[in-house]
């Protein structure tokens, strides 16, 4: 004779400045419903701020939203797109439903153009079937949205090898890979001093963390292949490697299409850098592995970039506590 199986688990989310943006929340299982409290706004009678939203396994695609009118009006709101959705990770790698696109020209970044594209800033999507760059082939860049049939990856291809695209697919990558932080694909690295790489992703780095690059020889920087450093600044999409002068090293390129397929250019973490420990007038960064081999893998939900925004029917704010609530139920 089975058993019903009941549990549920709660915490609170601080959402930082960065919107839209998506949260992954880590249940250690794959509720059966979800429920968030925007707990900063509750009551406040402020026009159009989140108040309450709720996701069930049986309409997997609904998230339904309540938002204030004013102090005494409630409104509701169903959510079809990037709401609730379960998180995975025990299945590493998983994609969206294809798009299909058109052109991405020669420029930096390229411009990508695919119709109604449905992506959101911050997303990161894996590209097949490309027609005339298939360099960049089974590559994940992160997108940056420019327009509803538009958006620009973080690569140069105004360069020799590359000629503008007529066609292509992407699909997005919904559950991306288990461990932090993941090593990236290259685009660029600059002949100066200090280096300065580009990578296809938001890579999630920091200052101090110590990396390790890997540059064919299609690539042409060969001098560069097997170097280690300590990173001393970021963006999103770069990493400033200090104590590496390319300033004199063969120039970066993206091989042709001839040379396809190629093992792409890669930055991998190696290791910790913040902890420093001097010897006489030497500073030596252990290297460590503490923070090249965090496993995200686990099982929860994601709170999708429709939920968490600063526009729209309803809206959230920087630093907003969120309250959330997650049940299993199993018959």
């Amino acid at each position: 004779m089975s058993f019903a199986e009941h549990f549920s688990i709660n915490g609170t989310i601080t959402l930082g400045s960065n919107f839209p943006q998506s949260v992954n929340v880590n249940c250690g299982f794959l509720p059966s419903a979800v429920k968030l409290v925007d707990v900063t706004e509750w009551g406040t009678g402020s026009s159009a701020y989140l108040q309450e939203a709720y996701w069930t396994a049986s309409s997997p695609t609904n998230t339904f939203v309540t938002y204030a009118a004013s102090s005494s009006t409630l409104y509701n709101n169903l959510v079809t797109t990037n709401g609730i959705s379960l998180y995975d990770g025990h299945n590493s790698v998983l994609l969206g439903a294809q798009i299909t696109g058109t052109t991405i020209t020669k420029a930096n970044p390229a411009v990508c153009t695919a119709t109604g594209h449905g992506l959101q800033t911050g997303q990161q999507v894996i590209f097949t079937n490309n027609t005339v760059m298939t360099q960049l082939g089974g590559l994940i860049f992160t997108v940056t949205v420019t327009g509803a049939n538009t958006f620009t990856i973080p690569i140069n291809t105004n360069v020799t090898n590359f000629t503008q695209e007529t066609a292509f697919k992407v699909a997005p990558v919904t559950v991306g890979p288990l461990y932090y932080p993941q090593s990236a694909t290259i685009t660029g690295i600059t002949a100066a001093n200090p280096m300065v790489i580009t990578t296809a992703i938001n890579h999630g780095l920091t200052a101090g963390q110590q990396i390790r690059i890997r540059v064919p020889k299609a690539f042409g920087m060969t001098q560069a292949n097997n170097l280690t450093g300590v990173i001393t600044a970021t963006t999103a999409t770069t990493i400033t490697v200090g104590g590496i002068n390319s300033s004199a090293f063969t120039a970066f390129s993206w091989p042709a299409t001839t040379s396809v397929p190629f093992s792409p250019a890669q930055v991998i973490p190696i290791g910790s850098g913040p902890n420093a420990s001097t010897f006489g007038n030497v500073t030596y960064y252990q290297d460590v592995l503490d923070d090249a081999t965090l496993n995200n893998q686990f099982q929860g939900f994601t709170i999708g970039t429709n939920i968490f925004q600063t526009t729209g029917t309803f809206i959230v704010a920087a630093s907003d506590v969120i309250y959330w609530e997650a049940y299993r139920f199993d018959s």
